[in-house]
């Protein structure tokens, strides 16, 4: 392991000198929050604890995005494909795991076909993240196997110290960085790396109140199979009558895939566009059919199979947790529920 130290006037150099060759997307501190945003000026980068509000999933699988251009008369298709080089910098373990979950759900691995607007976008990427030192009131990475210190899925990797931070490189393109960038770096002391595994063992002790077994919780669903032999249906109409079908759940996650598909066509019909657009499998309509029928009508069937798909389908379908314990979901539902909540009570059912 290449473990290195930089201090944090030398980290903003070294950013600005990588902004020359991409796109820098780093956290920025807004009135309401810090956002994953595009850096103009290195200046504005936030080392401040904890997630920001949004994810880094909008800029590899965008809220809005035009698949390809149709034009009638002489037949012409012309596919929109992006292929921007991009660093993001500050990235949470937990996000990092969003991005193995995306990187699964969108290769050839799941149902044999690549997503080339996302995998265009993901193989011009480089990652660099910065482990928690403290972890918020809703995090539950450490539950969820993604955190607070990550393990994998970096190319650059950070833990902040008092005057420096320390900078493990975890893929060939991060270590080819720090060797063309080597002026910024030091060798790390076997101090430095002493007190790295301390930080890790007390940001790890603060999750000590939290505890569930989330296979357990796994297990308990394969049991009901959507049926309710195990989970009586109260347990469900319960939480299903807090939720306000607002989708604000599905659209802050960083796992969330579900989309639409639309066709756009100009007034003469004579040219036209594809979008896919973020959809949310709250909404009543998202199960809809051409014919009427709606398998997802019901609001309760709806919220359970969110927590199904968290807990269960995603380990049956990628072998990953679709929740990776980033604690959005909590911060922007209105009806309270909580997905720790919800799985303890699961657990002990």
């Amino acid at each position: 392991m290449i473990l290195l130290t930089i201090d944090k006037k030398g980290l903003l150099s070294f950013l600005d000198k990588c902004k020359r060759e991409a796109d820098l997307i780093a956290p920025i501190q807004r009135s309401g929050g810090v956002t994953f945003e595009e850096i103009r000026d290195v200046k504005e980068v936030s080392l401040l604890e904890g997630n920001p509000l949004s994810s880094p999933k909008q800029f590899l699988f965008s809220q809005t995005d035009e698949l390809f251009q149709l034009r009638r008369g002489f037949f012409s298709f012309k596919e929109r494909v992006e292929r921007k080089s991009r660093i993001f910098f500050g990235i949470r373990p937990c996000d990092l795991a969003a991005l193995e979950f995306s990187d699964k759900f969108f290769s050839s691995q799941h149902g044999g076909y690549e997503d080339i607007y996302y995998w265009n976008r993901r193989r011009n990427t480089l990652i660099f993240g910065i482990n928690c030192l403290k972890p918020e009131e809703n995090c539950l990475c450490f539950l969820c196997g993604s955190g607070p210190f990550a393990k994998r899925g970096y190319d650059l990797q950070l833990t902040q110290l008092e005057n420096f931070c320390l900078v493990e490189a975890g893929s060939s393109q991060g270590e080819e960085l720090v060797s063309t960038y080597s002026d910024f770096f030091s060798q790390a002391t076997a101090g430095d790396r002493k007190e790295r595994e301390i930080l890790e063992e007390k940001a790890e002790r603060e999750f000590s109140h939290k505890k569930v077994d989330l296979q357990k919780v796994s297990n308990r669903l394969l049991e009901d199979g959507f049926s309710g032999a195990v989970i009586n249906s109260q347990f469900w109409e319960d939480i299903g009558n807090r939720c306000l079908d607002c989708g604000g759940c599905n659209y802050i996650c960083p796992t969330c895939t579900c989309f639409s598909i639309i066709d756009k066509a100009d007034r003469n019909i004579e040219s036209g566009e594809r979008i896919r657009i973020w959809d949310s499998c709250n909404f009543s309509g998202f199960a809809r059919m051409a014919s009427g029928a709606n398998p997802g009508a019901n609001k309760i069937d709806r919220i359970k199979k969110r927590f199904f798909c968290k807990l269960l389908y995603s380990q049956q379908n990628q072998g990953l947790l679709g929740c990776v314990g980033c604690g959005r979901c909590l911060k922007v539902c209105y009806g309270n529920i909580d997905i720790l909540k919800v799985a303890r009570e699961i657990e002990v059912k």
